[in-house]
């Protein structure tokens, strides 16, 4: 199954290291510039007169500049945006600061997020280490269920019940369960503000448009790696070659329409980040690029269609290894 040997693996590692954020201008810029679109359209959709289509497509553009703003807030928590020294340290800096600042906007505590994404990269591809983020079931996990439970899932996990109901879970209620007391206080007081100014309409719009972009969110994770061609194994966790395989193999490369590349802002071209989460969302795509033009890597992005299939995919079977 692993297409990569340890020579071919550090050399596109060693590539990626040159696409690391590099100075501040340009994260700055990012950052700064999609603040003011999420509060400005936030201002169009308060001083609108009526819920009309203008307003509903004003809410899909926030909805789509949230999900942008989700991802620099990604990188933050990976401590890869800004240029520092925090993962080389192990330590929380400028990178992790900005991300607690922020993260009320996004519906989601920094600290939490930080360290159950990083527990999705260790484990990523390995069934032997618990991936808390994969969205499907095994066959063999699915076989281990009683059969009630095994009915409930089928069920549950249908692409229309999935993909509305868990950004609820995930934005709102686990964010309660886990009870970051510091971010719930922030964005609470985020939120009291937006009534203050807009009442219901404000409120609701803007928990309406995260709700979509948590939707949007959600389907861009799930078919950031579960599709085919498929890498989910069983590896010893010392077993360098086969996770870097995990990482290339198993995080796809997705087609995004050029009209809306700028709101996924790289973190479609999903196997070099796995590869190396140091590299910004913004330098990821020029990253993947260079290491396709040099045949480092082959062209594996989904077409539309194939991604509309992925959507599709509720299970991994592990005797045909493939997503269904």
């Amino acid at each position: 199954m692993n297409i990569y040997n340890n020579n071919h693996i550090t050399k596109i590692k060693e590539i990626t290291k040159k696409y690391e954020a590099s100075n501040m201008y340009e994260p700055t810029f990012h950052l700064l510039s999609t603040f003011l679109c999420v509060f400005i359209i936030i201002a169009l959709l308060h001083y609108s007169k009526s819920i009309n289509g203008l307003f509903v497509l004003l809410m899909l553009l926030l909805s789509l500049f949230l999900v942008r703003l989700f991802i620099i807030f990604h990188d933050l928590c990976h401590k890869s945006y800004f240029p520092s020294n925090e993962r080389e340290t192990n330590t929380k800096g400028f990178n992790h600061n900005i991300a607690v600042m922020i993260d009320f906007l996004n519906s989601y505590s920094a600290n939490i997020w930080a360290d159950g994404h990083s527990s999705h990269h260790k484990s990523q591809g390995n069934l032997d280490v618990y991936d808390n983020s994969r969205t499907v079931l095994t066959t063999e996990e699915l076989n281990e269920l009683p059969q009630y439970q095994q009915i409930l899932y089928k069920i549950f996990r249908h692409p229309i019940f999935f993909f509305t109901l868990i950004p609820i879970y995930m934005f709102w209620i686990a964010r309660i369960v886990y009870f970051d007391y510091s971010y719930l206080i922030k964005y609470g007081l985020f939120l009291f503000i937006l009534f203050k100014i807009g009442k219901w309409k404000l409120l609701g719009s803007f928990l309406i448009a995260h709700y979509v972009a948590g939707i949007m969110g959600l389907m861009l994770f799930h078919l950031q790696h579960q599709v085919n061609p498929a890498y989910l194994q069983k590896f010893p966790e010392s077993d360098i070659v086969s996770k870097a395989n995990a990482e290339l193999i198993g995080a796809s490369v997705l087609s995004i329409p050029p009209f809306l590349d700028y709101f996924t802002n790289g973190i479609e071209y999903h196997n070099v980040h796995h590869i190396n989460p140091g590299v910004p969302s913004y330098n990821i795509q020029k990253c993947y690029e260079y290491l396709l033009k040099h045949k480092f890597i082959p062209d594996t992005k989904l077409s539309y269609t194939e991604m509309a299939k992925g959507l599709t995919n509720t299970i991994y079977d592990c005797d045909l290894n493939m997503y269904m």
